[in-house]
């Protein structure tokens, strides 16, 4: 049963978390721009109704699939500080990075170099175009919704004190009522800033001075010279072929390559490798958790510690069936920080974008620089000061991330993208959606719909236990895995925000919005 319609369109469909998000997309579009410029001003808006999810001081990655050639990964993350030294942490007695605050879990934020890259290399229009439904968003308000009124409401326990946020997000100490229209001066003056000097200010210019001066006496080791050196990565993506279908999966410091594996070990093992989703659940979770345990071992910044190159082979799936990889389980409840959005928009030509940015935890780090408007993101939180571990924190490296997008080709076609918020079960997330659509791309919202499973941990952890949204789902789990370890906890956010976005053969596009978030999927006018 669907909780709302499919967007259909004969030209082209935006769907994101935000429904404000998906019509500034829209508008884009319906003025003559492209998908890029669609893609951006979508993203943009996120950063405005959104923002403690995703924001300016954040990171993003994308599959990028424009004028019929190869499927592009575009890595905007941002690294480590120069300054960001183990001994340094540990001089100031710091065994484990503070989550909050100035004091170690803020990294560089890429998001914005994202922006660029794709402008100078896909867009028609203006930056000042582009970024005009954002500022207007920001500076004329936008009705608050409830999950924004509520995250607002649950972050004013964490930044306590930080008057930034406070001043920001608190009128006359208060959360937004839900439909109270909510303005952002400072953030509007940003996204102008950009507007009017470039997107290249942020790391470099009138916009980054503003940022390194809005910081002075925090104790944050941000310098003028982490932003400068930033840049992104991108390259031709990786797949993995399951019959004729080619899914591709951002990769590393991205943990999407857990999902092609999990893919190669489902085939190599199945009855039936023709018909990998009609596996059954306990083959499935089975094999996501061997997928999961060497996510765990070797996912981190590739220019530091470099993945296997046949990490995403199915050889190398088949070698970890032969050694009788086992899964892991441990005492305790599962648990998931991550706050992210995901969005994806295609047209009938093919040109397509799966796109996910994040602060991580909700408001990041909750710093603001002052006068700024935006949080700065807490990414490098997930840096381990253990030196032997591959994620150790060091100088300009990229934290493991677990933020993941997906897109689907069949015999050189585009097919789908797809994605959704959700922390480290994002690969779980995508392997939910993967399946139903090896079968069927025609009715995205009814897959979206659908009750999940979980089964939340770090990479410095076991998995606890397995959650679920139904009874049916934990009656069946329970039938192979631990009883008291598995948990209905009904229809919930914890199981991510996804959005799908398909191109059917008869050259229509169609989307759907996960209806556990905000989101609708917007059809092209």
């Amino acid at each position: 049963m669907r909780t709302r319609p499919n967007a259909f369109s004969a030209t082209g469909v935006v769907s994101s978390s935000s429904q404000f998000a998906s019509i500034a997309g829209a508008k884009i579009k319906a003025q003559g721009g492209n998908v890029a410029d669609a893609a951006i001003a979508t993203s943009a808006a996120l950063c405005v109704t959104q923002n403690n999810l995703c924001g300016l001081g954040g990171d993003m990655f994308a599959l990028i699939r424009m004028d019929g050639k190869e499927v592009i990964d575009l890595n905007a993350s941002g690294r480590a500080f120069e300054r960001a030294t183990i001994d340094y942490f540990k001089e100031q007695g710091i065994s484990k990075l503070p989550a909050r605050g100035p004091g170690g879990a803020i990294t560089v934020p890429g998001i914005v170099s994202g922006w660029a890259h794709i402008h100078s290399k896909y867009c028609t229009m203006e930056v000042e175009d582009l970024l005009k439904p954002a500022i207007t968003l920001a500076e004329e308000g936008f009705p608050a919704t409830q999950n924004y009124s509520e995250s607002i409401r649950v972050s004013e326990k964490v930044f306590t004190g930080m008057t930034e946020w406070n001043n920001t997000f608190l009128r006359g100490g208060k959360p937004p009522l839900p439909g109270s229209v909510f303005k952002q001066k400072d953030l509007a003056r940003s996204l102008k800033s950009l507007a009017e000097d470039g997107l290249s200010s942020f790391y470099d210019g009138n916009l980054a001075d503003r940022i390194v001066k809005g910081l002075k006496g925090t104790g944050c080791l941000l310098q003028s010279s982490d932003l400068k050196r930033h840049s992104v990565t991108y390259d031709r993506a990786r797949n993995t072929d399951i019959n004729g279908n080619k899914v591709y999966e951002t990769g590393p410091n991205s943990q999407g390559y857990t999902a092609l594996l999990w893919l190669n070990l489902l085939e190599a093992s199945a009855k039936d490798p023709a018909a990998i989703q009609e596996e059954s659940l306990s083959s499935v979770i089975e094999k996501g958790m061997i997928a999961y345990s060497q996510r765990d071992k070797y996912i981190t910044d590739p220019e530091f510690h470099p993945l296997p190159e046949s990490f995403t082979s199915k050889e190398f799936a088949r070698k970890l069936l032969e050694q009788g990889s086992k899964s892991r389980t441990a005492k305790g409840r599962a648990k998931d920080d991550g706050d992210t959005t995901y969005m994806c928009i295609s047209d009938s030509e093919a040109n397509s974008f799966s796109w996910i940015q994040s602060n991580y935890m909700g408001f990041g780090s909750g710093v603001m620089p002052a006068g700024t408007g935006f949080v700065l993101q807490n990414r490098g939180s997930y840096f381990s000061l253990d030196p032997d571990s591959h994620n150790s924190l060091a100088p300009f490296k990229r934290t493991f991330h677990t933020l993941c997008a997906g897109m689907l080709e069949n015999e050189g076609h585009f097919k789908v993208s797809f994605g959704a918020m959700g922390g480290d079960i994002q690969p779980q997330l995508h392997i939910q959606m993967i399946l139903p659509l090896l079968t069927g791309t025609s009715d995205p919202q009814e897959i979206l719909d659908r009750p999940r499973w979980a089964f939340p941990y770090t990479i410095y952890e076991k998995p606890s236990e397995i959650i679920c949204e139904s009874e049916q789902l934990r009656d069946s789990i329970s039938s192979f895995y631990n009883k008291e370890k598995v948990r209905n906890i009904g229809f919930s956010s914890l199981f991510g925000h996804g959005q799908i976005v398909a191109l059917l053969p008869e050259g229509t596009v169609v989307g759907g919005a996960d209806p556990r978030g905000d989101g609708i999927s917007m059809p092209f006018l």
